[in-house]
């Protein structure tokens, strides 16, 4: 996610499978929770490290050597996390959705996030989407994106984590580049099917789209309806990258998004998909805005 209000201006080349590895230093041991409750131990341990040791020193120890974050566009995380200075101030964040895979060494989290100064004030905030893989033992971030915003109001007081309420199902012989055909399928069209109505035909059950500034998210057919409206028909979906749970029932993809043919692209994008008894569907969707070309 970018939880990193200091943007990393850049692309990463092309990646069509994001794999994790584990990192030089093992976790300790796998969390014994179960369930998406696995996931919310994790990203635990995760900001607790941010909080007491920094935003960089944490990314460092929790990214996977392949990792991929937005910051704003795909790029290597852990060459950026080592590039970059450590934040003004403490960034801390709690997930309020996770899931775990079948497989139980694949799930993903989202939540709010915020930059506080050394006074307790909130600078920055924002949503992030993080993806976990483990492997070897070792649970580690394989991909991070997200966006922020100035600060709105009070924070509302955290409700309970909403917890694996995707029923997922799959087939081990699901291979990560099926998602990235799904993503070019969503390419709206001027004349025929508008990204939107494409979107709206591989809906989750549940679907949440995170559009900036909305970090708190649209989802039911209402707010659903007015999220999407809002982009461009003719949206060109670059995927960039993908993977997925060895159950093939979880999985992601991201990548950019151009308004139309030929333009540049104007969004990064993350999407996690959930395999049904129907195929895949669109479980959740987050987009950053990246800059505009200079001219």
């Amino acid at each position: 996610m970018w939880r990193n209000p200091i943007a990393v201006v850049a692309v990463a080349p092309l990646v069509l499978c994001t794999l994790a590895s584990c990192s030089e230093r093992d976790a300790e041991s796998p969390p014994a929770a179960t369930g998406g409750s696995t996931i919310v131990e994790l990203e635990g341990q995760f900001a607790a490290a941010s909080r007491t040791r920094g935003a960089k020193a944490a990314f460092l120890e929790f990214l996977a050597e392949d990792s991929i974050v937005l910051q704003p566009g795909p790029v290597w995380g852990r060459a950026a996390w080592e590039a970059a200075d450590e934040l003004p101030g403490t960034l801390a964040w709690a997930p309020d959705r996770a899931q775990l895979a079948a497989d139980g060494r694949f799930g993903f989290s989202t939540g709010p996030w915020t930059l506080t100064d050394v006074e307790g004030k909130r600078t920055v905030e924002g949503r992030y989407v993080t993806v976990w893989r483990e492997t070897g033992g070792a649970w580690r971030v394989v991909f991070d994106g997200g966006f922020a915003r100035a600060p709105v109001g009070d924070t509302a007081p955290a409700g309970p984590v909403r917890l694996d309420e995707a029923h997922c199902g799959g087939t081990p012989a699901a291979q990560p580049g099926d998602l990235q055909l799904l993503d070019l399928g969503l390419t709206g069209t001027a004349g025929g099917d508008s990204h939107a109505e494409r979107l709206r035909q591989l809906a989750a059950p549940g679907l949440v789209v995170f559009h900036p500034p909305n970090a708190d998210g649209a989802e039911g057919a209402e707010a659903l309806a007015a999220a999407l409206a809002a982009l461009p028909p003719a949206t060109q979906l670059l995927p960039m990258g993908a993977g997925m749970a060895t159950s093939g029932d979880l999985g992601y993809t991201y990548g950019l998004a151009a308004p139309e043919a030929e333009a540049s692209a104007e969004a990064a994008y993350v999407h996690i998909w959930c395999r049904g008894a129907d195929g895949w569907r669109l479980l959740l969707e987050l987009r950053g805005r990246l800059p505009r070309p200079a001219g």
